[in-house]
């Protein structure tokens, strides 16, 4: 589970910003979107909500969740003299535009234990990464890197580092290559950020068909019975009008290739789309139901893909406990379906395993007392230099819980709202006579 997450000179965000999950101690309502530790030890908010104005920032903050994810899949395969590739530094002032971006996280990993990770890097090199943990009340250290200096472990990494830290480029995260070079005390770590830390900041309609592909190749494998079941249920409950899907085995007559493509590409091919989903709607004959018959994926509306994109990611996420991070959680889908898929986190029957759910969105009837508290939505907005900043709704005083905060919002009382003058809309496109 996310505790917080800081960033540093990222994008639009030049000063340091932690979005925290942790529920403010002074907000009340809804106690069951919070999850709780076995021994009330910690208390975490299930979802949040992001609001703000175009080219706030909003997206660049759940950019910073996917660069961090990349890192420690990625970096392990960076050659020597490759740029780190999300150092994109705030190039709004001279000062900035050159010194390191950082991100430190803070979580609990599968098993419990509680973890901070850091990391500081230019576009050449790490500057600094460190990975320390709670085996009790009191932090210990995993390990320490920084620039030019050998890597300190604490006790309870065994030799084995010495192999990795040999091996290690400047440009590669220590922890980037737990992938291949096991080391006991970082495995947990390294799952959840890169297995349990789940990221989707493209939203347009090739993502959705890719991942409708990903999720039907894992819906062919016996112990996912549970995703085609619920992904069927998914649909009837929407009220689309689809009874379910169907998985079909694709073989290589069913494709027309051209004659001039090669072997390799074509097994690439077959490969990659060995199995193809189809929705089954009812058939009827003269106003008689008398079966059903199927659609493509690509017959279907924008809409149907994008449920079934975000219907598999959900469904996934509640499964197995994951962080997931959506941009425009909403786009395609009615208010009210994006509402029930909100509150399938915040119940805990559909959400045992205390997944948490962060989206940004500009769907203003979601800002309500009935889904969220006040802590559980995050304004972003930008100051007169451009840098982001991010806020909560409970942070702003004087705001009760009985408040219309879509109205509130909309009038400009919580910031992060455009300032639109209407009357320099006032365009003369007419012909000149």
């Amino acid at each position: 589970m996310l505790i917080d997450f800081a960033v540093t000179n990222f994008r639009s965000i030049k000063e340091k910003q932690i979005f925290s999950m942790q529920p403010v101690a002074t907000v009340k309502e809804l106690p069951e979107n919070i999850c709780t530790g076995k021994d009330n030890d910690f208390k975490i908010l299930k979802s949040m909500i992001i609001y703000g104005r175009n080219g706030s920032g909003k997206s660049n903050l759940l950019k910073a969740f996917q660069a961090l994810k990349y890192l420690v899949i990625e970096s392990a395969d960076f050659k020597t003299g490759d740029a780190v590739g999300p150092y994109e530094p705030y190039k709004l002032d001279v000062e900035t535009s050159s010194q390191p971006v950082e991100f430190e996280i803070n979580f609990y990993g599968k098993k419990g234990t509680r973890y901070n990770y850091l990391i500081s890097f230019n576009n050449n090199a790490i500057i600094r990464e460190h990975l320390y943990y709670y085996p009790g009340r009191k932090k210990a250290k995993l390990f320490l890197r920084e620039a030019d200096a050998k890597i300190e472990v604490g006790d309870s990494i065994d030799s084995n580092y010495r192999k990795v830290e040999k091996g290690l480029y400047p440009n590669q995260l220590f922890l980037s290559k737990i992938g291949s070079e096991k080391i006991d005390a970082l495995v947990e770590p390294y799952t959840y950020l890169t297995r349990h830390l789940s990221t989707h900041i493209v939203h347009d309609t090739d993502y959705d068909e890719m991942l409708i592909q990903v999720f039907t190749d894992m819906m062919t494998q016996p112990e996912n019975s549970h995703l085609r079941n619920s992904i069927d249920k998914l649909l009837n409950v929407a009220d689309t009008g689809i009874e379910g899907v169907s998985i079909k085995e694709n073989k290589e007559e069913d494709f027309r290739f051209p004659d001039s493509i090669d072997l390799e590409t074509k097994k690439k091919i077959l490969a990659e789309l060995k199995y193809q989903v189809k929705t089954r709607h009812k058939l009827y004959k003269e106003g008689v139901l008398v079966g059903e018959t199927e659609f493509r994926i690509n017959e279907e509306s924008t809409g149907t893909k994008k449920l079934l994109a975000t219907g598999g990611m959900i469904i996934e996420a509640l499964k197995d406990g994951d962080v997931l991070v959506i941009d425009e959680l909403d786009k395609s889908l009615h208010p009210l379906l994006t509402r029930a898929l909100i509150k399938l986190f915040n119940n805990k029957k559909t959400n045992p395993k205390n997944a948490q759910l962060i989206f940004a969105s500009h769907d203003v009837s979601l800002l309500t007392n009935e889904i969220f508290r006040r802590d559980q939505i995050t304004f972003c907005d930008k100051n007169e230099a451009g840098a982001s900043n991010y806020y909560s709704l409970a942070d702003l005083k004087g705001v009760r819980k009985e408040l219309s905060y879509e109205k509130y919002y909309l009038k400009g009382i919580f910031g992060a709202t455009p300032s639109i003058n209407e009357y320099e809309l006032d365009f003369n496109i007419a012909p000149n006579d």
